[in-house]
C-alpha cells in the first residue's frame, strides 16, 4: 500500500542489526529496522523513555521535503497517515 504512495517505511531501535533481522523475520515485517545503539536519532525524535534509556513507540510521517506531517505515540492511525501522505 505505501509503495503505491511512493513512501518508505522503517523503524528505529537501539538493538543490534542481527537482533532486528531476527525480529523482522519472526514478525514478518517487510520494512527495515535501523539500529541506533547510541540512541542519538531516537533522542532527536524525542522518542526516548522518560528515564533516558529505551524507546517509546512513536510513529512519524514526513512529506517528500522531509517535513514531519504526522507524529503520534503508540501505533498511530494509518488511515490518517495515508490521507496526509496523499494530500502532501
Amino acid at each position: 500500500m505505501f509503495e503505491k504512495l511512493d513512501t518508505k517505511i522503517f523503524g528505529v531501535n537501539f538493538a543490534s542489526t542481527q537482533s532486528h533481522q531476527n525480529y523482522c523475520t519472526k514478525k514478518g515485517f517487510n520494512f527495515p529496522l535501523l539500529s541506533d545503539p547510541d540512541e542519538k536519532m531516537i533522542a532527536k525524535f524525542l522518542a526516548q523513555k522518560p528515564e533516558g534509556k529505551g524507546v517509546l513507540r512513536t510513529v512519524y510521517a514526513s512529506d517528500k521535503d522531509g517535513k514531519i506531517i504526522y507524529a503520534e505515540r503508540g501505533m498511530g492511525n494509518f488511515e490518517e497517515i495515508i490521507n496526509l501522505i496523499k494530500s502532501s
